[in-house]
């Protein structure tokens, strides 16, 4: 198989898989993967030609596999802190086990001197993409993620929510996929491929979420990602995935209290 034959397999193949997981619905689906890519990853450590799927499965297979036991427990009902558990096992797994530096992960501040203006910029497009698409929803679907609490509460709460979820979906896209990626396709196709990942996520229940929120997501994300190249760490986007995940919270509790109104 020629390298750009060996090129397309691969971007074909880590395609498939998160359509399979996040687009498509269905337990007993999801599940048939989960087996699947097991399967595949025991096949690539022996079969030369499915080689290049190696290092990139092993740690997918593990991030899938401690999804499936969030789902299974009944841990996914204390979102955000059930990703806690997630990020905790992955970053010991890629740093004290498989010996990834920090750099090599991203997990560094980065220059961010030159930097500041585009980040600011870039997260008031992000807000204001954000608003635009909520205020024409119906309802507030999302409105089952904030718990009954005092209002004193909401501010902490909603500053916890944005920095648990923008770390942990950095340090997933941003510093593991982004990482891996680029070692077998190269930083271009690494860039366009986590940002699918990323987008593919929100499909059926982020916020942004469907076919729209896709395209939005696709955008945020592949923004966040030459944002990582450029700073050389993760500071400046976990920055910005924050601001713009207190404004989402800030939008559900705006329309819970009828502040806003939808179409």
């Amino acid at each position: 198989m020629t390298a750009r034959l060996k090129k397309i397999a691969y971007l074909s193949f880590f395609t498939l898989i998160p359509f399979f997981f996040w687009i498509l619905p269905g337990e007993i689906l999801h599940a048939a993967m989960l087996f699947l890519l097991g399967i595949i990853y025991i096949l690539a450590k022996y079969i030369k030609t499915l080689s290049i799927f190696n290092d990139a499965l092993e740690i997918l297979f593990l991030f899938f596999l401690l999804q499936y036991f969030n789902a299974k427990s009944g841990l996914d009902r204390f979102f955000p802190l059930n990703l806690v558990i997630t990020f905790t096992v992955l970053y010991f797994y890629l740093r004290p086990l498989r010996k990834f530096k920090p750099a090599e992960l991203n997990l560094v501040k980065g220059k961010i001197k030159n930097s500041i203006l585009i980040g600011i910029v870039f997260s008031l497009l992000s807000v204001a993409a954000l608003a635009a698409w909520f205020l024409l929803q119906k309802g507030n679907p999302y409105a089952a993620m904030i718990p009954a609490v005092p209002k004193l509460l909401l501010i902490p709460m909603g500053l916890g929510f944005a920095a648990i979820n923008a770390v942990y979906e950095e340090f997933i896209f941003r510093s593991v996929l982004l990482s891996v990626f680029s070692k077998t396709v190269g930083l271009a196709s690494a860039l366009i491929l986590q940002a699918i990942w990323f987008s593919f996520l929100h499909y059926q229940v982020g916020f942004p979420s469907g076919i729209i929120g896709v395209g939005l997501t696709f955008i945020f994300g592949l923004a966040l990602g030459y944002l990582v190249k450029r700073t050389r760490g993760l500071f400046v986007p976990v920055s910005i995935h924050f601001f713009a995940d207190f404004s989402i919270f800030v939008l559900i509790v705006a329309r819970m209290n009828g502040w806003v109104s939808g179409a």
